[in-house]
């Protein structure tokens, strides 16, 4: 049944790839914001491009919308994971080629960044008309988590306030939490529900053969997205005596971590005028 999955995910996959449109010159060249809602969300999901970007010169900031405070809040203290997950968060960035005054933190408090959109669209639009991007990269519209819902909607705001012409890609992290890139029973507690829910919303994973419209190849940089990512430690080790700590690699049998860390990053591109 592993192996049915796992053909079927393929599949699903070369489908996706075939349906979207490679980047081209201009995309890896273009400056860009990434708006990630927890730190490690900019690497799972665009940390590939991300590098290559910098590889090729582009102009490339990172705007992390939640503290991260709530990932392991029953076994730390909220305030210690805060500042843990901020200075991870600027190593990943440094490891992606970038630097520290490339980061920007909102601290919005992790898990209720729902009551705080109107204050997230604020601060972007401020930050948006600082640098100007020309692209903006922000956590996709499906994506079932609710602070990642939030910060979609605070960045939609934010670009209406911009007015000004923008090449939008929404990235996938939590989107690929669903049959068949992992299995519907989870051994990580209260995750169960949440695969069912995203199959169910997806048709396990044909609707993406359309909504994804764009792709990036980014297998020449897995070696530095996986430095990227275990700089989030948080989120990558567990702690000495904390056997009980849960990690990405615990997700989906480790599925799920496989997923995002193939050679290619999809995206849902959108041109925003003004």
């Amino acid at each position: 049944m592993r192996d049915v999955r796992h053909t079927i995910g393929a599949m699903l996959d070369r489908a996706m790839h075939k349906g979207s449109h490679p980047f081209d010159v201009a995309d890896w060249q273009a400056s860009a914001v990434v708006i990630a809602p927890h730190p490690d969300d900019e690497t799972l999901g665009c940390g590939g491009v991300a590098s290559k970007k910098f590889s090729a010169g582009a102009d490339v900031r990172f705007i992390f919308v939640t503290d991260g405070s709530a990932s392991h809040s029953d076994r730390l203290d909220m305030e210690a994971l805060r500042i843990a997950r901020e200075n991870e968060a600027i190593e990943a960035v440094c490891r992606l080629g970038g630097s520290a005054d490339r980061v920007r933190f909102l601290r919005i408090p992790d898990g209720v960044a729902k009551h705080h959109v109107g204050e997230i669209a604020d601060a972007i639009v401020q930050l948006l008309f600082a640098w100007q991007p020309q692209s903006v990269y922000v956590t996709h519209a499906k994506e079932p988590p609710a602070d990642h819902v939030a910060t979609n909607l605070g960045v939609r705001g934010a670009l209406k306030l911009y007015g000004r012409r923008v090449t939008v890609f929404e990235y996938p992290v939590w989107y690929w939490y669903q049959w068949p890139w992992v299995r519907l029973h989870d051994d990580v507690h209260g995750f169960n529900r949440t695969a069912f829910r995203q199959t169910a919303r997806t048709l396990a994973g044909l609707r993406g053969i359309r909504m994804f419209n764009s792709h990036a190849y980014i297998g020449d940089m897995i070696d530095v997205k996986c430095h990227a990512l275990a700089a989030h430690r948080s989120q990558m080790e567990r702690p000495a005596g904390l056997d009980d700590w849960p990690t990405l690699a615990d997700v989906g049998g480790g599925d799920f971590l496989k997923r995002l860390l193939s050679d290619h990053e999809m995206f849902t591109r959108y041109e925003v005028y003004a």
